[in-house]
């Protein structure tokens, strides 16, 4: 290979993955923006916040990486939606006090269930490897955090419970098979 030839690869390659870079920033920008819309009403937001900023580098860096990372984050985020986005629906649906809201705990176990379900049941479809998982996982654990935070911790933990308990039945039904 000439020194014309590897100067041409080597400027191909950051062509390649600079577009790949700022396809990953601009639907990581769109994913954040949609968390976001969680913090609507929210009476401390400063926490959601930061799970909201951490779903976009979550989601930037997996789908810059691409393949399983890429699969996973996707699928982890569309699981994450319903904690993130539910409890805001129900804080503007109920009259909550100013800085809490009794409403929101159940809404995020009841969201997380559906998290854990739906991820777990397309993830074992999908059969995703160790770097699917870590990525799924991490999307939906932090874009339903963004939602449930604005509840405090029991939010937090009615989420984890839920989605635990939605991803135990598709785990043990696929482990049964």
């Amino acid at each position: 290979m000439t020194v014309a030839e590897a100067g041409l690869a080597g400027r191909a390659r950051r062509a390649y993955e600079g577009g790949r870079l700022r396809r990953a920033l601009g639907r990581a920008a769109a994913a954040v923006a949609v968390t976001a819309v969680a913090l609507i009403g929210c009476p401390a937001p400063g926490a959601p916040a930061a799970c909201a900023a951490a779903v976009g580098l979550v989601v930037a860096a997996c789908l810059w990486r691409g393949g399983s990372w890429e699969r996973g984050a996707r699928l982890g985020f569309v699981a994450g939606l319903a904690p993130c986005l539910l409890p805001a629906a129900a804080r503007a649906a109920h009259a909550c006090c100013e800085r809490f809201c009794p409403s929101i705990p159940p809404v995020c176990l009841a969201a997380g269930a559906a998290a854990g379900f739906l991820l777990v049941w397309l993830g074992l479809r999908a059969r995703g490897d160790r770097r699917f998982w870590l990525a799924a996982a991490a999307a939906a654990v932090l874009a339903g955090a963004t939602g449930c935070l604005a509840a405090g911790l029991a939010g937090l933990a009615g989420m984890a419970l839920g989605l635990l308990a939605g991803a135990a039945a598709p785990a043990l039904a696929a482990r049964a098979a």
